[in-house]
């Protein structure tokens, strides 16, 4: 493996991160790329957060350019998958990652990260969820921790001299929203976040809002019930907010606790980079509602925001009955890019 060492002070690390009492501090970030050759358009990278962990991440190619490329990360969704996956012929799979890569058009670098404690491939019978997990993922899965592992990659990624770090754009899907709202508040680098599909005030508000609406919980009970039993859950996850065994919603109750106390709108409000918003409004996991609520406090508070309520889509930026090919959300990620590009 080829090995980039770039130095760092690891004061200057914790101050700028917020990192958790018990981090380890590094006196310098060991940046490897991988030669192996895995068939798809992007190398692979690891660097050490500055919890400890070793963090595996994906940089797209680069182009026939000697410019330097701003940078693009993407965060995927809840869920124990892969960033990548096997098609029955062998070959290897790219989720989203492969169309932003599509969509930028040989104009900005590409990163995904691999959650902590997912390993290159893993395919869960029920990707989104925690089912089928490795301890080490069910640990590592919480809100600080996993957005610590993408600063870290971006940390590594800007080292590089073929990189443009004064700007980067950093996009989240539905639980990835509030991941990169939270990343772009640690990093000050950052200077544009995109939220799709990924709410506003806390997802307590989106399944109590779900469940009143009777998409969510048992369809026998009625509204107050049904968010009685929502709250119910809430305060058995904060009687025991670390658990790593006990589940709600297919997931532990570590997970809700750090997810579920923050919100995507909190963490964009403490961070300064520019805000692109973008919600179905026909999505059953999330209430457009709730982008709603994020843009009109964003916009209260003076903040520099694009929103879209794109009309007769769901969660995944489909229109009823569409399958195949994700279009609407090549065309979300081309409006996103478009805007990012457009600013200097």
């Amino acid at each position: 493996m080829t090995t980039l060492r770039c130095l760092l002070l690891s004061a200057l690390l914790v101050a700028s991160l917020g990192v958790p009492a018990g981090a380890v501090e590094m006196s310098e970030m060991v940046i490897e790329r991988d030669p192996t050759a895995v068939g798809i358009p992007f190398s692979r990278y690891f660097t050490t957060d500055s919890l400890g962990r070793r963090i595996t991440f994906y940089v797209s190619n680069p182009p026939a350019t000697t410019k330097r490329l701003p940078v693009v990360l993407l965060i995927q969704g809840s869920g124990c998958q892969s960033v990548w996956g096997k098609k029955p012929d062998g070959k290897i799979n790219g989720g989203f990652q492969n169309i932003l890569l599509e969509v930028c058009h040989d104009q900005a670098r590409v990163v995904v990260v691999e959650k902590p404690g997912v390993k290159f491939l893993d395919d869960p019978k029920r990707p989104g969820t925690a089912e089928g997990a490795s301890k080490e993922f069910l640990e590592e899965q919480t809100l600080p921790r996993w957005a610590e592992a993408n600063v870290a990659a971006l940390k590594a990624i800007h080292s590089l001299p073929e990189v443009d770090s004064s700007r980067t754009l950093v996009m989240g899907h539905s639980e990835g929203g509030i991941v990169a709202a939270r990343v772009a508040a640690e990093y000050p680098a950052v200077t544009h976040v995109a939220s799709l599909a990924g709410g506003g005030p806390s997802q307590l508000f989106d399944l109590a809002n779900l469940a009143r609406n009777g998409k969510f919980g048992d369809p026998k009970l009625d509204a107050d019930a049904r968010v009685k039993g929502v709250l119910n859950e809430w305060a058995k996850i904060q009687a025991d907010p670390t658990s790593t065994t006990k589940c709600v919603w297919s997931h532990p109750y570590r997970r809700w606790s750090s997810f579920l106390s923050s919100s995507t709108m909190s963490e964009l409000l403490r961070s300064k980079a520019k805000v692109y918003l973008a919600h179905g409004t026909e999505d059953t996991s999330s209430s457009v509602t709730s982008m709603d609520v994020a843009h009109a406090e964003l916009l209260a508070h003076g903040r520099d925001v694009t929103s879209e309520r794109i009309e007769g889509v769901d969660h995944g930026f489909r229109k009823k009955g569409e399958k195949g090919y994700p279009t609407g959300m090549k065309e979300l990620f081309g409006r996103v890019v478009a805007c990012f590009l457009a600013c200097h």
